[in-house]
C-alpha cells in the first residue's frame, strides 16, 4: 500500500472517528441493555414494564458516560448535570420515536417473526438517527467559553 493511500485511509478515519464511536457506543449499550433487562426479568423477577425501565435508565447513564468520557472527550462541555439531563431529554425522545416506528411498521406488516425484526430495526434506526444529532448538535456540542 503506497504512503498516499495510507494517507487517505487516516484521513477517512480521523474524518468518521467520532461517528465511529458513538455508533460503538450504542452498540455495547444496547447489549447492556438486553443483558439487564434479561436480568430484571427473569433473575430478579420484576414486571416486565419495570425491568425495561431499570435495564433502559441505566443504558442511558452508561451510555451519557461514555459518550461523554470517549466519543466527545475532546471538545468543551457543559456541566455534568446540566449535560446529563439533556441526554435524559434526547434519549427519551429517541426511545417514543423509535417504539413508535416500531408499533407503526407492525401495523403496515403484520406480527410475524420477519416483520418483527424489521419494525424493531426501523425502530432502532430512527432512534439512533435522533440520539446522532440530539448528541451532536446539542448534548454535547462545544461550549463557547462564557
Amino acid at each position: 500500500m503506497s504512503a498516499q493511500s495510507l494517507k487517505y485511509l487516516q484521513q477517512i478515519w480521523q474524518s468518521h472517528q467520532q461517528k465511529g464511536r458513538f455508533l460503538l457506543v450504542g452498540a455495547a449499550v444496547f447489549v447492556a441493555d438486553a443483558a439487564m433487562f434479561y436480568l430484571f426479568f427473569e433473575l430478579f423477577h420484576l414486571q416486565v414494564l419495570a425491568a425495561r425501565v431499570a435495564a433502559f435508565s441505566i443504558a442511558v447513564l452508561l451510555s451519557w458516560w461514555c459518550n461523554r468520557c470517549w466519543t466527545f472527550h475532546e471538545r468543551k462541555q457543559a456541566a455534568k448535570t446540566k449535560q446529563l439531563l439533556m441526554f435524559i431529554t434526547v434519549s427519551s425522545v429517541a426511545a417514543i420515536a423509535n417504539l413508535s416506528a416500531f408499533y407503526l411498521v407492525t401495523l403496515l406488516l403484520g406480527k410475524t417473526w420477519l416483520d418483527l425484526s424489521l419494525a424493531f430495526s426501523v425502530g432502532v434506526l430512527v432512534g439512533l438517527m435522533l440520539n446522532w444529532f440530539g448528541a451532536n448538535l446539542w448534548t454535547f456540542k462545544v461550549v463557547k467559553d462564557e
